[in-house]
């Protein structure tokens, strides 16, 4: 990569089929840019005639499935420059062996694919020359991986703590309806006192007050959301470094109403604590009523 990523944008990002536009563009949706790919050329200057600080987060993603687009871009570009000097084109390639490897283990087709996939690759190529010599930033992944991309692109926009960017989900549920399919941390709770069996509490959720109050009164309770709290906490610094933005921590109880609820919600308020985006959904709390 060339030229240091030290300003907020906007971006045009293009370059070579398979070279891992793609992946650049996610990784800069993923810290609030807003990423718009493959539309028609002449609505390009529309996107930029916003305001300017919308503009200041958009990336628009253009390449040769776009028509016409190795004879217009360079006009367009020099137009969106002169209304909007910040404007930065970013070209992303890599060498011909790399691309090829890449579309064979994808099994995806090239854009060019009336030909061979060699002469695809060197007709694309030698075709984006023009628009390569505009670019401010050539970013060149042939030694990268689509992971390591991800984390240069982070680091190079300031991302030096990438769990910073992610945000946690701590969903109760009950193990009757299924364990949510999205979950990327299970925790069975079942073991805990079940206020089910209180008359008083049968028809009360986890996060009434008379409920937290009962459940909180069992010393095992406690010991219980403190270990699986500081497991998660453990745990979430690895998956950030992993470059995962968003973890589901599912949290199951029988009927999903009362030990399930209450102990998402203390997990919660734990990792809020340490400095998480965390968002709590119940989701059968309010399935079952009892009599």
């Amino acid at each position: 990569m060339t030229g240091p990523l030290s300003y907020s944008g906007p971006f045009v990002i293009t370059g070579l089929s398979g070279s891992g536009k793609t992946v650049l563009s996610r990784s800069l949706e993923d810290i609030g840019y807003l990423c718009v790919d493959n539309i028609p050329l002449e609505l390009v200057p529309q996107l930029f005639s916003s305001s300017h600080d919308e503009m200041s987060r958009l990336v628009v993603v253009l390449d040769v499935r776009t028509r016409g687009f190795t004879d217009l871009l360079p006009a367009i570009y020099a137009e969106l420059k002169a209304g909007c000097p910040e404007l930065r084109l970013i070209f992303v390639e890599a060498s011909p062996g790399v691309l090829l490897r890449r579309f064979s283990v994808a099994r995806r087709p090239h854009p060019l694919r009336d030909r061979s996939l060699e002469k695809a690759i060197a007709e694309e190529q030698g075709s984006l020359q023009p628009v390569r010599a505009l670019a401010e930033m050539i970013v060149d992944t042939t030694a990268l991986s689509p992971h390591d991309l991800r984390r240069q692109v982070l680091s190079m926009a300031g991302i030096d703590e990438p769990q910073k960017l992610m945000s946690v989900e701590v969903q109760s549920f009950a193990y009757l309806q299924g364990v949510p399919p999205t979950a990327s941390l299970v925790f069975d709770v079942r073991f805990l006192p079940n206020p089910y069996f209180e008359e008083k509490l049968r028809a009360l959720p986890g996060d009434e007050p008379d409920v937290v109050q009962w459940l909180g009164g069992f010393a095992e309770v406690d010991e219980a959301v403190r270990r699986l709290s500081d497991l998660v906490l453990y745990l979430l610094p690895s998956y950030g470094q992993e470059l995962k933005t968003h973890l589901t921590v599912a949290v199951g109880c029988t009927g999903g109403r009362h030990r399930s609820v209450y102990v998402a919600d203390r997990m919660a308020r734990v990792m809020r604590e340490a400095g998480y985006e965390v968002v709590v959904h119940h989701r059968d709390r309010d399935r079952w009523r009892y009599p």
